[in-house]
């Protein structure tokens, strides 16, 4: 392992960029608000989404240092030779954030970030204080949309299933600012959470937890956010109404809101790590 590289240019109103390189992967991470002290936020993108997603929200915490991690394949940040299983993506997350003097944080993961966020904090459970899982699902254990045959079909392979909505997704005008991927980016992301489910784990988290989902989240549906509350102890859950599934991006405020509540709620000296 070996400490985070800076690249000095930023683009726009964007820092810069870091490189962390751990086990021969590189990870691409932005960091808001890098000269504030305490607990950082660590966040990590869904899958197809660049880290830029998460400007709107890191704004939105201007007395927390905000850093987003980019999970191979999205953005800027190379594709691996194979796909990484989850634990190995974790492990990788772990050393990229200690690089960038986070050894503990408030971890927030969006979508297939959500599913890699739970991963860490089974894994690492001493790093998260509080953890925040949003538009996100227990992976092949999903629940479905309908109970119908062609609703039961998709969650045969349900990330597979929702590759064509995603695509359709992230390329509408709305996320102009994210640097968009390939199908077959995509497709490897996806190919790291084959057959991966959190359902077994979930009952042994311990870390303090809120579950937020969009109500009209047309690729995972908001009741996986019941799912995970529910299969989580002590877990509570909350649905934005008329968000769709990237609601961080598209509805930074109010997403911040409710995660501000939750912070407030559970201090994280008395969060269990």
């Amino acid at each position: 392992m070996t400490l985070a590289e800076t690249q000095t240019t930023a683009r726009g109103d964007l820092p810069p960029d870091y490189w962390c390189r751990s086990g021969g992967v590189s990870l691409r991470a932005k960091v808001w608000h890098e000269e504030r002290p305490g607990l950082p936020v660590l966040f990590l993108n869904g899958v197809g989404t660049s880290l830029e997603i998460a400007a709107p929200l890191a704004k939105r915490f201007p007395g927390r240092r905000f850093i987003a991690l980019e999970m191979p394949g999205s953005g800027l940040t190379p594709m691996t030779d194979l796909p990484l299983p989850p634990p190995l993506l974790a492990r990788l997350v772990i050393d990229s954030a200690r690089q960038l003097g986070a050894s503990r944080f408030d971890l927030i993961g969006l979508s297939l970030g959500g599913a890699l966020a739970q991963q860490i904090t089974l894994q690492y459970r001493d790093r998260v204080a509080r953890l925040v899982l949003a538009g996100t699902c227990s992976g092949f254990s999903m629940m479905p949309h309908d109970w119908t045959d062609d609703g039961l079909l998709r969650t045969i392979n349900p990330f597979a299933a929702v590759l064509s909505d995603l695509m359709s997704d992230i390329s509408g005008p709305h996320l102009s600012g994210l640097i968009h991927p390939s199908p077959s980016s995509m497709a490897a992301q996806f190919a790291s959470f084959v057959g991966w489910s959190s359902l077994a784990f979930l009952p042994l988290i311990r870390t303090p937890a809120l579950v937020l989902a969009g109500a009209r989240d047309r690729i995972i549906p908001p009741a996986n956010a019941l799912q995970l509350s529910a299969f989580i102890p002590n877990a509570e859950h909350r649905i934005l109404p008329d968000a769709g599934h990237l609601f961080p991006f598209t509805e930074p405020e109010r997403t911040a809101s409710h995660v501000m509540r939750f912070f407030d709620k559970t201090p994280a000296d008395d969060a269990a790590g």
